[in-house]
């Protein structure tokens, strides 16, 4: 357990992916489900017919270039995740960072106090600047989840019938005999054509 813990409680924090905000003003956690709006059947597994959709979640955080830090040095670490550099503006290198991860279309882990959400993609970004907040990047931020499919591909089996005909190989079949209806009107045909050509 770091020193820090032991003096201020266990370090709760926010994460979209590697940007790391100071402080998580507020967090709105979208749970729902799609139920079906016609009759189901007496009986049947009603799970069938509700479908989880993707979750949301709208954040409001704040990174500021003065943090609250633990005997921190006058110039405080990057907010980006990795990036071991000091800087003296978080603000704009974790505002850069966001838009970034945004444009890019690229789906990131949030880690909050309730929960860590996996496949998150932001979708909207809104930064309020005023004359009390120029040090501060005040952001809300709306991120969706993008559920994932697996693939899986599996060889079909061979139908008996096919099977057993590509098993046996029965060599070729001879002409069935010609039953005395057809050969009549085989031979009448014969006679027809014989006469048209005059022989």
């Amino acid at each position: 357990m770091a020193l820090t813990e032991l003096i201020f409680g266990e370090k709760r924090t926010l994460d979209v992916g590697v940007v790391q905000f100071d402080c998580s003003v507020s967090e709105t956690h979208n749970h729902e489900v799609d139920v079906t709006s016609h009759p189901v059947e007496d009986g049947a597994d009603v799970s069938d017919h509700i479908r989880k959709l993707p979750v949301g979640l709208e954040i409001n955080g704040l990174v500021t270039n003065t943090p609250v830090i633990f005997l921190a040095s006058l110039q405080a670490p990057s907010p980006i995740w990795g990036d071991l550099k000091r800087t003296t503006d978080r603000v704009d290198a974790a505002y850069e960072k966001l838009q970034e991860i945004m444009d890019n279309g690229e789906m990131v882990d949030v880690v909050t106090s309730l929960k860590l959400y996996e496949n998150m993609a932001i979708t909207s970004l809104s930064v309020v600047r005023d004359v009390d907040r120029g040090n501060v990047l005040d952001c809300t931020m709306s991120l969706r989840e993008i559920i994932l499919a697996k693939k899986l591909t599996i060889d079909l089996p061979t139908p008996k019938e096919v099977a057993n005909k590509i098993a046996q190989n029965k060599g070729k079949k001879g002409s069935k005999a010609a039953s005395a209806k057809e050969a009549s009107k085989m031979a009448d045909t014969g006679s027809i054509a014989a006469s048209l050509l005059g022989l």
